[in-house]
C-alpha cells in the first residue's frame, strides 16, 4: 500500500495510515462495502474497520449508504468530498488521477446496481488474490480507474486488466469487462465488436510488446447464451485466434473467481 511522509502541519489534512488506505481503496473500486474493506485491508478485527470507517464518514472523507433491500447488510461506502480535498492536498501519492477525483460529486446518484457492479469486481480481485497466493503464483491487477488515459488501450476501457504468473510460468493477461443487468443489448454488442476491431488494429501488441490478453465478459444469468452465440458467430466469421471467456453474475457470486466458472468460446 502507498506509504506517505507523515504531515505535522495543522493547515494540512491528515490521516492514519489505515484510514488512508480505505480511501484509496475507495479511489481505486469506486463503491466498497464494509467487509470488502475489511478483507482487503487483511484486518481481523471487524469492530476496528467499523470505527475507521465511522470517523472517515463523519468527517465526510467518505460517503456511507444502507441497502434498501435488507438491512442486516454491511453499509456500502465510497469516496466523500474531503476525500477527494486529501488527495489534491497530498500530491505525493502514486497514482491518483486528479482529473477522476470530481466524480464524489455524482457518486450519490448511482443508483444501487452500479454499487453492485463496482462491488463484484472487488470480490473478483479478492477471489483471484485468494486464488493466486494459494498456487503461489503473482497477481497484477489494474481496475478501471487504474487503466483510464493509458496510450493505446481499448476505448471504453475493461473494468480491470490484469495479469497472473503461475510460478515457473510466464504471465498471462485478461481484459475484464461486466455487463449488467441493464446493458442493453446494443451496448454488449457494440463492446465485442470493439475487442475485434482493436485486435486487427494491433495496438495493443505493437505498443504493449505483450500478447493480446485474454477476454472474459461477466454477463447476468439471462443474457449468457445471446452473449455466447454471438461471440461464437463472429469468432466463425473471423477466425483471428483471439480468446474468449464468459461467466455469469451467480456463478461469480457464489463461487469466485474461478477456471471452473470460466467457459471459453469456442469457434463452430
Amino acid at each position: 500500500m502507498t506509504r506517505i511522509k507523515r504531515i505535522t502541519t495543522q493547515l494540512t489534512l491528515t490521516l492514519k495510515k489505515r484510514q488512508q488506505e480505505i480511501i484509496i481503496l475507495l479511489y481505486k473500486f469506486r463503491f466498497l462495502n464494509r467487509k470488502q474493506i475489511q478483507k482487503l485491508l487483511n484486518q481481523k478485527d471487524k469492530k476496528r474497520t467499523i470505527q475507521w470507517l465511522s470517523d472517515l464518514t463523519k468527517k465526510k472523507y467518505v460517503i456511507r449508504y444502507y441497502s434498501k433491500k435488507i438491512d442486516e447488510e454491511p453499509a456500502v461506502y465510497s469516496l466523500g468530498t474531503v476525500g477527494r480535498k486529501y488527495f489534491l492536498e497530498h500530491k505525493e501519492i502514486k497514482d491518483i488521477n486528479i482529473l477522476l477525483l470530481d466524480r464524489v460529486w455524482r457518486e450519490r446518484k448511482n443508483s444501487e446496481a452500479s454499487r453492485e457492479h463496482w462491488m463484484l469486481l472487488a470480490d473478483i480481485y479478492l477471489s483471484l488474490k485468494l486464488l493466486v497466493g494459494k498456487n503461489k503464483g503473482k497477481l497484477r491487477f489494474f481496475t478501471h480507474v487504474d487503466l483510464r488515459g493509458v496510450k493505446y488501450l481499448i476505448r471504453k476501457e475493461p473494468d480491470a486488466y490484469f495479469t497472473i504468473k503461475e510460478e515457473g510460468g510466464s504471465a498471462k493477461g485478461y481484459f475484464l469487462n461486466i455487463f449488467d443487468s441493464y446493458t442493453q443489448w446494443e451496448e454488449i454488442t457494440l463492446r465485442i465488436l470493439r475487442y475485434f476491431s482493436y485486435f486487427k488494429k494491433n495496438q495493443w501488441q505493437e505498443y504493449m510488446k505483450l500478447p493480446f490478453p485474454r477476454v472474459i465478459f461477466i454477463t447476468p444469468d439471462d443474457k449468457f447464451a445471446s452473449v455466447n452465440g454471438y461471440v461464437k458467430k463472429i469468432l466463425t466469421e473471423k477466425q483471428n485466434g483471439m480468446q474468449f471467456y464468459l461467466s455469469t453474475w451467480s456463478e461469480i457470486q457464489q463461487q469466485g473467481m474461478t477456471s471452473q466458472v470460466l467457459h471459453k468460446v469456442e469457434p463452430e
